[in-house]
């Protein structure tokens, strides 16, 4: 059984590495079956990917906790944690605002099923 969390790199170290591949940037706060299904279709487009966990305003879960449900995803070969390495990318994929948009919807959802 491969562990998931050795996809998990350093960003000083990632740098050489996200020079030839596509980085998503997201936040995965919390992570949701939309993710995975983005992240297939990404990976049908750009081959490898790698992840770059940025910080969302008041995060649910740590910046780790993310990492480590992002590099479970089998589209996924390579998480870093912080934007810092973002430079290095051959391609960046932004999906931050996505990210807060699933969010949103996700705390609608919880408050009708709440409500209801």
């Amino acid at each position: 059984m491969h562990d998931s969390r050795t996809k998990i790199v350093p960003a000083a170290s990632a740098r050489t590495l996200l020079a030839s591949r596509a980085v998503v940037a997201a936040y995965f706060d919390p992570m949701v079956a939309t993710h995975t299904a983005r992240l297939q279709e990404l990976a049908a487009e750009y081959g490898s990917l790698a992840i770059c966990i940025c910080d969302p305003p008041d995060p649910l879960l740590s910046a780790h906790a993310r990492a480590e449900l992002a590099a479970a995803c089998r589209d996924v070969d390579l998480v870093i944690i912080g934007e810092a390495a973002l430079p290095a990318a051959a391609i960046v994929i932004d999906e931050r605002q996505a990210d807060l948009d699933r969010r949103a919807a996700l705390i609608r959802h919880v408050h009708s099923r709440q409500n209801g």
